[in-house]
Protein backbone atom coordinates (compact mmCIF):
# COMPACT_ATOMS: atom_id res chain seq x y z
CA UNK A 1 0.00 0.00 0.00
CA UNK A 2 1.16 3.40 -1.22
CA UNK A 3 1.13 6.43 1.31
CA UNK A 4 1.56 10.11 0.02
CA UNK A 5 1.51 13.05 2.41
CA UNK A 6 1.43 16.76 0.57
CA UNK A 7 1.83 19.77 2.72
CA UNK A 8 0.98 22.55 1.08
CA UNK A 9 1.99 26.53 2.21
CA UNK A 10 4.41 24.98 5.29
CA UNK A 11 7.23 22.72 5.60
CA UNK A 12 5.54 19.59 7.62
CA UNK A 13 8.34 18.54 10.45
CA UNK A 14 9.18 14.69 10.81
CA UNK A 15 7.42 14.66 14.04
CA UNK A 16 4.22 15.66 12.39
CA UNK A 17 4.88 13.11 9.30
CA UNK A 18 5.55 10.01 11.48
CA UNK A 19 1.70 11.18 13.22
CA UNK A 20 0.06 11.00 10.43
CA UNK A 21 1.45 7.89 9.30
CA UNK A 22 0.46 6.55 12.73
CA UNK A 23 -2.83 7.91 12.42
CA UNK A 24 -3.22 6.03 9.16
CA UNK A 25 -2.67 2.84 10.40
CA UNK A 26 -5.99 3.09 11.81
CA UNK A 27 -7.18 3.14 8.93
CA UNK A 28 -5.74 0.09 8.03
CA UNK A 29 -7.05 -1.76 10.82
CA UNK A 30 -10.54 -1.39 9.00
CA UNK A 31 -10.29 -2.27 5.62
CA UNK A 32 -6.76 -4.38 4.78
CA UNK A 33 -7.52 -4.01 0.92
CA UNK A 34 -6.31 -0.26 0.50
CA UNK A 35 -4.25 0.62 -2.53
CA UNK A 36 -2.84 3.69 -1.61
CA UNK A 37 -3.89 6.96 0.93
CA UNK A 38 -2.97 10.63 -0.29
CA UNK A 39 -3.05 12.69 2.61
CA UNK A 40 -2.88 16.34 1.98
CA UNK A 41 -1.93 18.95 4.60
CA UNK A 42 -2.90 22.95 3.99
CA UNK A 43 -2.38 25.81 6.00
CA UNK A 44 -4.86 28.56 4.57
CA UNK A 45 -4.71 31.17 7.27
CA UNK A 46 -1.73 31.35 10.08
CA UNK A 47 -4.01 29.11 12.57
CA UNK A 48 -6.35 27.33 10.05
CA UNK A 49 -5.76 23.80 8.90
CA UNK A 50 -7.45 21.15 6.26
CA UNK A 51 -6.88 17.89 6.00
CA UNK A 52 -7.66 16.26 3.31
CA UNK A 53 -7.73 12.31 2.60
CA UNK A 54 -8.11 10.67 -0.90
CA UNK A 55 -8.36 6.73 -0.22
CA UNK A 56 -7.95 4.22 -2.94
CA UNK A 57 -9.89 0.85 -2.66
CA UNK A 58 -11.03 -2.03 -5.02
CA UNK A 59 -13.47 -0.25 -6.88
CA UNK A 60 -13.76 3.07 -5.04
CA UNK A 61 -12.35 6.24 -4.58
CA UNK A 62 -13.26 7.80 -0.97
CA UNK A 63 -12.41 11.37 -0.72
CA UNK A 64 -13.00 14.03 2.49
CA UNK A 65 -11.94 17.39 3.95
CA UNK A 66 -11.99 18.26 7.37
CA UNK A 67 -10.64 22.29 8.43
CA UNK A 68 -9.52 22.73 11.97
CA UNK A 69 -7.79 25.33 13.78
CA UNK A 70 -4.96 22.73 14.66
CA UNK A 71 -3.29 20.37 12.68
CA UNK A 72 -3.91 17.66 14.49
CA UNK A 73 -7.62 18.14 15.22
CA UNK A 74 -8.31 18.44 11.82
CA UNK A 75 -5.80 15.16 10.92
CA UNK A 76 -8.06 13.34 13.77
CA UNK A 77 -11.55 14.34 12.54
CA UNK A 78 -10.39 13.36 9.54
CA UNK A 79 -9.05 9.61 9.87
CA UNK A 80 -12.56 9.45 12.34
CA UNK A 81 -14.65 10.10 9.36
CA UNK A 82 -12.17 7.95 6.82
CA UNK A 83 -12.99 5.32 9.24
CA UNK A 84 -16.81 5.54 8.87
CA UNK A 85 -16.78 5.70 5.59
CA UNK A 86 -14.65 2.76 5.18
CA UNK A 87 -16.53 0.60 7.59
CA UNK A 88 -19.91 1.98 5.45
CA UNK A 89 -17.60 0.70 1.88
CA UNK A 90 -16.64 -2.48 3.77
CA UNK A 91 -19.93 -3.76 4.19
CA UNK A 92 -21.16 -3.06 0.92
CA UNK A 93 -18.41 -4.30 -0.85
CA UNK A 94 -18.44 -7.84 0.75
CA UNK A 95 -21.99 -7.71 0.53
CA UNK A 96 -21.60 -6.87 -3.27
CA UNK A 97 -18.88 -9.80 -3.61
CA UNK A 98 -21.41 -12.73 -1.62
CA UNK A 99 -23.75 -12.00 -4.04
CA UNK A 100 -21.54 -12.67 -7.07
CA UNK A 101 -19.98 -15.74 -4.82
CA UNK A 102 -23.71 -17.20 -4.64
CA UNK A 103 -24.78 -16.39 -7.87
Amino acid sequence: MKILITARHFTISEETRSYVEKEIQRVLKVFDRVVSVHIILERIKDYEYVTQIVLTAPLKTLTLREKEEELTKSIDLAVDKMIRQLQKYKGQFQTKHEKVIST
